[in-house]
């Protein structure tokens, strides 16, 4: 299985709301590399930066890194285009229902939202 990114999105889009989904449209060049999306309530899509949150020290003849009391950061993401997310839920009987969204997004903004493959309303 390949890399993906995660997304969760506080703005209404139905039953995946304030779920935390997957998605490998954001980064398709590389299939996903690992991040982590946020889509306020406002509908503006976020990274979480963490960029100097840690130090580099030498213990023992290694590396650590140490927090450095710094917070993380959230920067815009001003993405054009589509991002289809998908969540699971496995059923005690091993049945996996696999739902998905498009979601669309203008300079980093949700305009819309559709379900693929169930009926929910939008």
């Amino acid at each position: 299985m390949g890399m993906f990114d995660e997304i969760k999105c506080s703005c209404y889009i139905g039953a995946l709301t304030d779920v935390t989904c997957q998605t490998k449209d954001i980064d398709p060049l590389n299939g996903g590399s690992m991040f982590f999306y946020w889509v306020d309530p406002s509908g503006l899509l976020w990274l979480p930066d963490y960029s100097g949150t840690y130090n580099f020290a030498m213990v023992n003849k290694k590396y650590k890194t140490i927090p450095n009391g710094n917070r993380g950061k959230l920067r815009r993401t001003f993405l054009s285009g589509d991002i289809r997310v998908y969540d699971s839920v496995t059923h005690p009987d091993g049945l996996v229902d696999w739902t998905e969204c498009v979601l669309q997004f203008y300079d980093g903004k949700l305009q819309s939202f559709e379900y693929i493959n169930i009926p929910i309303e939008n």
